[in-house]
């Protein structure tokens, strides 16, 4: 070693020295104790500024001499990502994440937190609309920042700005105005005014300012959806079979495009009417230019609510895996039933009732097969005598939309479900006042409209016109009056039961239409009736404090006892306004 430094020069062998001990790891180039402590020193030093090639550096090089068509000088850059090479093959091959990061190549500064290790698990998610619109809006936004011209853009600025919204919280905005002030961001724009008008662009971002850095960490709230979406299709509906004479590889479809193919419209309503969820227990139907998308969309916003968090989902054994699914995912699949989605896992999901499968998991995690043993039908009876006593739980009021932001000053972590992810409650929260900082519910909000095209916020104002015009009685506690009995339903004495029918008009009063004996066959002979007449009848009776509570048609008999006119059953049916009259007060007295 040392007569490899010597020949370059005595004047110069301070420096070959550093050169040929720097190819070494520090700890190996300090066993060396010929060395001077002055070069060790530099040695140290020369590590302390060095730092490794990021996966979008190598990315980019590779790209840029594989069109240069100099494969030798791609190949050695290809062996510096070792295992990471099988990914960027199977990146290329996606041609519309090859031409989402095309479109991204001149920002070389947003390369920094590029991530290549994490496409293979994003990709089995199988969310291609999703991550392409994710990737077209940072595009789009850095393109407006910068008036296309991507050398203004430096690493530490892109690090800085990446989640911010300025648009939203005034805390942003006055960090973006100060770092401008104090020229830490955008060092390259130099004439005052292009600064001003890159800060104004900076302040009018709609959303979140998007970076490679952020869509990382963003894009892990797709696993929880798709993975439970996939669940609501066979695996030949997921993965078509190959035509083994076709030498085109096979492409796996998106699982928004395979929901929609298997979407058919409601014979009931027109090809423009989609169901919309207000709250767990309100739905209606509105009307909108593609209902097929809206209905994906609510179906991914059920799973932000409800989906638990797949790395952390607790094990289950196979048998209990294969007998009994949690009420949530159960519940999944009547949803897309009633969203118009068709599949044999969906009739298969809608056969099963989500509150005894959940019940039975309990009792399963309980005693668990492998320690303990029940006979079959006492197993089912204490699952039925459980079912039963949830009678006494009752729906909640709808709540008040949540605050996009906040005045607080508290640092706010992003999560990834919240209990109030309903579009109509996204539409009003959108147009709240914009205050301090972001609370949890808005960065969730924007972080998901991120994705999923805005929830169609710029048409909503569309959608609204098309609606129903009882909306505004949601929250309503008005007051209605006690039916009136005709003279062939006269109120009897004895143990009757009188179904009455609440229509969608200005003068709502409600319609006799069945009478029956205070029976369970009768009973249910009313109730088919009922649904005979129309889609997703939802029943009720008066509570002791004079409202109207929904109630489960197997239910009513044991509800009577404490109904304050257990004579009296009330539906509406689903394709109408559904909840106009739920939570509602009668008055005392008959009109």
């Amino acid at each position: 070693m040392g007569r490899k430094a010597r020949r370059t020069g005595g004047s110069s062998i301070s420096t070959a020295l550093v050169r040929v001990l720097s190819s070494y790891p520090p700890p190996v180039a300090e066993r060396h104790t010929d060395a001077p402590t002055a070069t060790l020193a530099q040695i140290r030093q020369f590590y302390s500024r060095h730092a490794p090639l990021c996966d979008g550096e190598k990315f980019l090089h590779i790209r840029f001499y594989e069109r240069e068509k100099d494969y030798a000088v791609a190949s050695r850059w290809t062996r510096l990502l070792g295992a990471k090479a099988k990914t960027l093959r199977q990146v290329v091959r996606s041609e519309w994440l090859r031409d989402c990061l095309e479109k991204l190549e001149p920002f070389r500064a947003l390369w920094m937190g590029f991530q290549l290790g994490s496409f293979p698990l994003i990709l089995s998610w199988r969310c291609r609309q999703e991550v392409e619109y994710y990737l077209s809006q940072m595009y789009e936004i850095w393109y407006v920042i910068t008036g296309g011209d991507a050398h203004l853009c430096d690493e530490y600025t892109v690090e800085k700005l990446g989640g911010l919204a300025p648009l939203w919280s005034s805390r942003d905005r006055s960090t973006i105005e100060t770092w401008f002030a104090t020229r830490q961001i955008f060092p390259r724009a130099r004439d005052p005014g292009v600064r001003a008008q890159i800060l104004e662009r900076v302040l009018a971002v709609q959303g979140l300012i998007l970076t490679f850095q952020t869509f990382f960490k963003h894009v892990k709230i797709l696993g929880p959806v798709m993975l439970p979406l996939r669940a609501l299709f066979s695996a030949g509906e997921l993965c078509p079979p190959r035509d083994e004479f076709s030498p085109v590889p096979r492409r796996f479809p998106s699982v928004r495009d395979i929901l929609l193919q298997h979407r058919h419209e409601q014979p009931a309503h027109n090809d423009r009417q989609c169901l919309l969820q207000y709250s767990e227990h309100d739905e209606r139907f509105f009307e909108c230019s593609n209902p097929g998308l809206y209905a994906y969309w609510q179906l991914c916003l059920y799973l932000l609510r409800h989906a638990h968090d797949p790395w952390k989902r607790p094990k289950e054994t196979c048998d209990q895996a294969a007998s009994e699914r949690p009420g949530w995912v159960i519940r999944l699949g009547h949803f897309a039933r009633r969203l118009g989605f068709e599949s044999d896992q969906i009739s298969s999901f809608c056969s099963q009732d989500p509150d005894l499968s959940q019940i039975r998991m309990h009792m399963l995690e309980e005693r668990p097969s492998v320690l303990f043993s029940a006979p079959v039908n006492r197993f089912n009876a204490e699952a039925d005598s459980r079912q039963k006593g949830q009678a006494i739980f009752e729906p909640r009021p709808p709540a008040l939309t949540p605050l996009m932001t906040t005045d607080s000053a508290a640092a706010v972590r992003a999560p990834r479900n919240h209990p109030e992810l309903f579009l109509p409650t996204i539409w009003s929260a959108l147009a709240q006042e914009r205050r301090h900082a972001l609370t949890e519910y808005g960065a969730l909000v924007l972080t998901s409209m991120s994705f999923f095209e805005n929830f169609g916020s710029g048409s909503v104002g569309d959608i609204r016109e098309g609606a129903e015009p009882a909306q505004a009685l949601l929250r309503s506690s008005s007051v209605y009056s006690v039916p009136v009995y005709p003279d062939h339903l006269a109120r009897s004495h004895g143990a009757s039961i009188t179904f009455w029918h609440l229509p969608r008009r200005r003068a709502m009063h409600p319609i006799a239409e069945h009478r029956c004996d205070a029976t369970k066959e009768d009973i249910k002979k009313a109730v088919r009736s009922v649904r005979a007449q129309g889609v997703a009848p939802l029943f009720a009776l008066v509570d002791s404090d004079g409202r109207l509570r929904l109630c489960d048609p197997s239910q009513i008999m044991h509800r009577r006892k404490r109904s304050k006119q257990p004579n009296d059953v009330y539906h509406v049916f689903g394709d109408e306004d559904s909840k106009i009259w739920v939570m509602k007060k009668f008055d005392s007295h008959r009109t």
